[in-house]
């Protein structure tokens, strides 16, 4: 029988999780390295690093099937046909990425790399790295004849497993013939267009992609905030927009909450900063950044019109994870709402089905967390809906208003219809929605 071949994955958390157990479907071996035992030993027994759906039941599938397998030796690298990057990279309160953890994990497995073993980078990483992966990994190990491919990742948290399994495009950037023909062969049982190119134009594919998606979402955002100043509803607007064959219906064309958590905003930061450095002036990039932190002003503009000072107020937030389907709340929208809201005085409280226990446990001096929705209601100024959770849908919102000091209710996402919650007896607030309102939400 022919040998399954063997990918190592290094830094098991979403992205490198999701293709662990991703690439273990695809039918490969893999093996996972996260350098901590006790994570290492907890992966092993099948308990995933965060809640994504599908992760935990896919990755269990394959601890049984015997495909996948996790370590906390850097050796395991040694049996690797292909070693895969994969640390999702953190990005510090200026939306800048501190690509630390790749370089690292590069060095660590260097001397451990077959001749022929491709290095393959799939975390968020600034335009140029790649090469002086390269270039540090040939110093290291001058065996080492293969070279460093570059294919960004395109998951979004809450679809992260269809994403890895089924992606729109595959880009493989590689600047040696032989990583080049690697990274075709790795990517083979993948049924999607992929687009060979050289490193640099693939790293600034990520940057392009991401930089796009803020331009999107900060133009419709813009056109919110004129529609709620002249009578117009942005969200009938945004729906207009999208069922023109030359925007599309996958469009970010709804109006409400700017971007946050460093995704799309890191990218728009590097490109800001590869412009200063050229002395270049982007004036696009600069708009984006300034219109997409004042969504979250609007918030508390919304807010501060019904209830003035907002100083002693207490206000309820729904939803506290960077968005629904995952349980993460590092650097989410919420918490940048939470910030804004104690600067005015106001009493957080928030709500959250999923949200990670252990990561708001660095965050309770800032808020309480709620139980439920009614207990976030009880008593409260205001309720601010910030992570579309489904089941935010079925609150029974006639009864929650009545819990209520007052029953206001600001809709950040436009996510609920503005005619059920105004016969549940709620002043509703949505975004860019001062319009006649004669539809329900998209």
């Amino acid at each position: 029988m022919k040998k399954r071949p063997t990918v190592c994955v290094i830094g098991i958390w979403h992205l490198g999780a999701v293709n662990a157990a991703g690439f273990a479907e695809k039918g490969y071996r893999v093996v996972g390295l996260e350098l901590d035992p006790g994570k290492a030993r907890r992966l092993q027994r099948g308990v995933a690093p965060l809640f994504e759906p599908g992760l935990e039941e896919m990755t269990r599938k394959h601890l049984k099937t015997g495909r996948l397998s996790f370590s906390a030796d850097a050796e395991v690298a040694k049996e690797a046909d292909y070693v895969v990057i994969a640390y999702d990279s953190p990005v510090n309160d200026r939306d800048e990425v501190d690509i630390a953890p790749v370089v690292d994990a590069a060095r660590l497995v260097a001397p451990f790399l077959r001749p022929e073993t491709p290095l393959v980078v799939t975390s968020q990483v600034p335009l140029g790295s790649c090469e002086q992966i390269q270039e540090e990994s040939r110093r290291l190990n001058p065996t080492w004849r293969s070279g460093v491919v570059y294919t960004p990742e395109n998951l979004r948290l809450g679809s992260a497993i269809a994403r890895f399994l089924e992606p729109d495009m595959l880009v493989l950037g590689a600047s040696h013939p032989g990583a080049a023909r690697a990274a075709e062969a790795l990517y083979r049982p993948f049924r999607t267009e992929k687009l060979p190119m050289d490193l640099r134009s693939a790293e600034m594919v990520k940057h392009a992609l991401n930089a796009f998606l803020a331009t999107s979402i900060t133009f419709i955002n813009e056109i919110a905030n004129l529609s709620d100043r002249l009578g117009a509803d942005a969200v009938a607007v945004g729906r207009a927009l999208k069922h023109d064959k030359r925007i599309g219906k996958s469009a970010l064309m709804m109006p409400g909450l700017g971007f946050s958590g460093g995704t799309l905003a890191r990218d728009v930061t590097e490109l800001r900063k590869f412009a200063g450095e050229l002395g270049y002036r982007a004036k696009l990039l600069d708009a984006i950044v300034d219109v997409n932190e004042g969504t979250f002003d609007e918030v508390i503009l919304r807010l501060q019109k019904k209830l003035g000072t907002l100083s002693g107020k207490k206000v309820g937030v729904l939803g506290l994870t960077y968005k629904p389907g995952t349980s993460t709340v590092r650097r989410s929208p919420a918490l940048k709402i939470m910030d804004k809201l104690r600067a005015a005085g106001a009493d957080c409280a928030g709500y959250d089905p999923k949200a990670s226990a252990e990561e708001l446990a660095e965050y309770r001096e800032v808020f309480s967390r709620a139980k439920s929705v009614r207990e976030l209601a009880k008593q409260a100024d205001a309720l601010v809906l910030v992570t579309e959770w489904p089941e935010f849908r079925t609150i029974p919102f006639a009864s929650i208003a009545k819990l209520m000091r007052r029953p206001l209710l600001v809709d950040s996402k436009n996510f609920l219809d503005p005619a059920a919650m105004a016969a549940a007896g709620l002043d509703y607030q949505g975004f860019g929605r001062s319009g006649p309102q004669l539809g329900k939400a998209a």
